[in-house]
This record gives C-alpha cells, structure tokens and sequence, in this order.
C-alpha cells in the first residue's frame, strides 16, 4: 500500500516538478513526509515527533519499536522487529529503542529479534548494520542446511550508548555494548564492548585510545 501511495504521489507531483513550480512540488513533499510520519507514530509502540529525510524507508514490527522526540530517519534506512520468521516456524518478542535525537543516515540496517537500544543524540553514519542475532549457527547441522532454513539465533542484546558516533559502514554485532561518547571509526565490525570515552577502529574493533578525563 505505501509503495503504491508513493508512485501515486510521482505521478500528481512529476507535471510541478518539470513545469516551472518546484516550489510547490518541495510543499506536497513535504507535506507528504508529514503524513507519513504521522502514520509511523500512529503504528509505533511508543514515538515522540520524527524528522523524516525521505519517505522511501523500509520499516516492519512497528508495534515493537520506540522512539523518541526528533529521532532521524533517511533514505532507505531498514528497520526490522521481526516477530516471526516463518521458514523455521520461530516466535519472538523484540523491543528496538531510539532516544531522542538519533540519527540514522541513509542505507543504515537494524535487525532485532531480542533487544536494540540507541541513547540519545548519537548517530550513525551511512550503510551502517546493527544486529542482535545470527542466521543460524555454526554447528555442522546448521551448515548442512540451506541458509534461508537455518533457525535466527539471538546473541545478546544490543546496547549503543548516548553522545556516539558511528562511522560510515560501521558493523555492531549481536551482544556488544558501545559505551557513551565513543567514536568508532569508518568501517569497523564491532564484536566486543567498547568502553566509554573510546576511539575504536579495525576489523574485528579495537580501542585505539581512549579520553581521559
């Protein structure tokens, strides 16, 4: 239904665009972002006021995700509750939380089938991915299946502090906590905690230098 709301909302505004009222077009998108976002507090569990860039995002399981005031979505950000994964028949309960003023820039990825929780006013680079579980396990009977059949694994809970900032393409893996304030640089996959206060680069993730105070 959305994607086709969207294709409709091309189809009336194309003729402002290309015939001299780009001003007017910028107002009906505006306008549009706006409803939209009213839409996503109405379906969300709990949602203070959003700043949308774009209307073309990919959100499923609102009902279980929480967001607080001025938190920031861009294009083609995913967000993914997932409460059911039908191939293996699995139940869950997840819960992802954005504080208030947190940014997720364009292409930027959450999985959660357990628990995401972001602090406030950090943000997160472009092409980001932040998850809280695995596509099956690394058992020898896990591997004999094909990948789509294997059982979603929760590794932990994921925990990103307030003040933080993520690189571009920055990789948190299922049961990490970033500490408030750290900068993780571009690039990075996260697969242990990092303190707060700490500059963290590489792949695995390590503390390059941490600020004293």
């Amino acid at each position: 239904m959305k994607q086709l709301l969207l294709r409709l909302f091309d189809l009336v505004t194309w003729p402002f665009a290309h015939c001299g009222w780009p001003a007017l077009c910028l107002k009906c998108s505006i306008a549009w972002r706006n409803l939209y976002a009213a839409y996503i507090r109405h379906q969300c569990h709990r949602c203070g006021e959003l700043k949308l860039g774009s209307t073309d995002l990919h959100l499923s399981g609102l009902p279980y995700m929480d967001f607080g005031d001025l938190v920031e979505l861009h294009f083609n950000a995913r967000l993914q509750c997932i409460d059911y994964f039908a191939p293996t028949r699995q139940h869950f309960r997840p819960k992802l939380i954005l504080h208030e003023h947190v940014v997720v820039q364009a292409m930027c990825h959450i999985g959660c089938i357990d628990h995401v929780e972001i602090g406030e006013w950090t943000t997160m680079g472009a092409r980001c991915y932040i998850t809280d579980h695995t596509h099956g396990g690394t058992s020898r009977e896990d591997l004999l299946l094909p990948p789509r059949k294997r059982p979603l694994v929760s590794r932990g809970p994921v925990k990103i502090g307030k003040y933080v900032h993520l690189g571009e393409g920055v990789c948190v893996m299922p049961g990490v906590t970033i500490g408030d304030h750290s900068v993780i640089g571009a690039g990075a996959v996260v697969t242990r905690d990092i303190p707060p206060f700490s500059i963290a680069v590489g792949s695995p993730a390590k503390v390059i230098r941490q600020i004293e105070a």
